[in-house]
Formats: structure tokens, C-alpha cells, sequence
């Protein structure tokens, strides 16, 4: 896959202007380059959640932004100008530095914060929306393209370019490992995908955990398996064994 672009924001800081820690007066474009504009991101996650305080509310709806940018192919150091809205705004309080901070990691976008009386749902406190610039790639020449960033297509890129083939991986979504994966939710990580491999019938994909060093939990064959049934019945059955008869005419 082709390396990521350098970013392509120019941060200026004006002769007799003021140089803010966390932003600057001006930002422009240092060459070609395609303008990503975000909607007002938010601190509701995936599951509907807003958290109480003002901090929480800003490290969630960064980290949304963060996510929306990376979907366009765009980083924190790809941003332009951002936009702060602040629900019950006070200047004396500091507790948002620590959030732009830890999301900015030095990057310093033009910035404007705006004071409102309220945002779209009650108990939002923030409000974040973007502009960002990716450098234009020019055209690539490459000796094979693969379609799709699953095992198979990533098996595949890794081979083409063991032989001395180049290659591209081009995919629609925006992660790799196709119908294996794991997900974080809010901080617990599970397999939402495919979870279960060994080293019989699935060698290749088991060469691939060994090759690239990853961890592998072996799963446990002690004890019992619970079923519930449709009906709302509960068995337990030792590993190996098979369930009493079940109805299931509505799985």
C-alpha cells in the first residue's frame, strides 16, 4: 500500500500577531490538494452515550472528529481551520485545554471558538467542525492492484510483494481484515468477525499469526456450554457433546 502523503497545511504566524499556543492567525495549502469540510461533530458515541462534563464531552466528540477525518483519508495534521462551539461558554474555565491539546499534539490550525446558548440536544456542552487538505497524489504505477483488504487480499499484496512485485490494496471500507474483526467498545475489545483459526485446516492463516508475531488465546474445552432456547429455557452440555433437542424454527 502506498506510503501515507506529507501534509500539505502551511501554518503562518503573521509579523506582529499574536502566536496562541494551540493555534494560528493563518493556514494555507502548499501545492495541489483535494478540501475535506466535516459536519459538527458531537460527544454521542456509536451506542448513543454523552458523557456529563465538559472534558468527557470534548475528548469524545475530538475523537469523532478524528474518526470522520480518517474515513476521508485525512489525519489531525491535515486540518486547516477548526470551529469550537461551547453550550454555556466560560472563559475562566481551563479544562478544555487539555483535550485540544491531547488531540492536536502540536498541530496548530487556524481556530475560531464560538459561545452559544445552547447546541442541537439538551446537555451537549461542545461542538467541534473541520476543513482539512490532502495533498493530490499524483498517478501510480503499479504491477498489480488487489481489491479488497480481507485476509485473502492482504495475503495476497504480502506474496506479490515477497516475489518482487509492486502493489496497491485499494478497499471500500475503512479498516482492513474484511469479515475478521475487532472492535473496541468503550474500551472492552471483542471479536465481532471471524475469531476462531488453527494450524490443521487453516495453515496459511495460522503461518500469518506466526509470521507477524501476533497473539493468539487458545480457546477453553473445560466445562460447560450454555444454550438458551427460543422458548426461554436454559441448557448446559459438556464441550463436545451436542444439546438435547431445541426448537428452532425462529433462529
Amino acid at each position: 500500500m502506498p506510503a501515507p502523503s506529507k501534509p500539505t497545511v502551511r501554518i503562518i504566524d503573521p509579523y506582529r500577531l499574536d502566536r496562541p499556543p494551540r493555534y494560528s492567525q493563518i493556514t494555507s495549502t502548499t501545492g495541489p490538494s483535494r478540501i475535506v469540510t466535516t459536519a459538527g461533530q458531537i460527544a454521542i458515541n456509536a451506542h448513543g452515550y454523552m458523557p456529563p462534563t465538559l472534558a468527557e464531552q470534548m475528548a469524545l466528540a475530538l475523537k469523532n472528529l478524528s474518526q470522520a477525518l480518517e474515513a476521508a483519508g485525512a489525519s489531525v495534521e491535515d486540518i486547516l481551520r477548526l470551529v469550537y462551539y461551547f453550550a454555556n461558554y466560560d472563559p475562566n474555565d481551563t479544562t478544555r485545554a487539555k483535550p485540544l491539546a491531547d488531540f492536536l499534539q502540536g498541530h496548530r490550525p487556524s481556530s475560531t471558538l464560538v459561545p452559544v446558548p445552547c447546541l442541537a440536544r439538551p446537555g451537549l456542552l461542545f461542538e467541534v467542525e473541520a476543513t482539512a487538505a490532502i495533498s493530490v497524489q499524483p498517478a501510480m504505477s503499479v504491477d498489480v492492484v488487489v481489491v479488497g483488504a480481507g485476509l485473502s487480499g492482504l495475503r495476497a499484496a504480502n506474496d506479490l510483494q515477497r516475489a518482487g512485485f509492486s502493489c496497491i490494496v485499494v478497499e471500500a471500507r475503512d479498516r482492513v481484515g474484511g469479515k475478521t474483526w475487532s472492535k473496541d467498545f468503550d474500551g472492552v475489545k471483542a471479536d465481532v468477525g471471524a475469531a476462531w483459526i488453527n494450524d490443521t485446516n487453516q495453515s496459511r492463516m495460522w503461518a500469518m499469526v506466526q509470521q507477524f508475531g501476533l497473539n493468539a488465546v487458545k480457546q477453553n474445552t473445560e466445562g460447560g456450554i450454555v444454550l438458551e432456547d427460543v422458548k426461554g429455557g436454559i441448557q448446559v452440555f459438556p464441550y463436545g457433546g451436542v444439546p438435547a433437542e431445541v426448537n428452532c424454527t425462529k433462529f
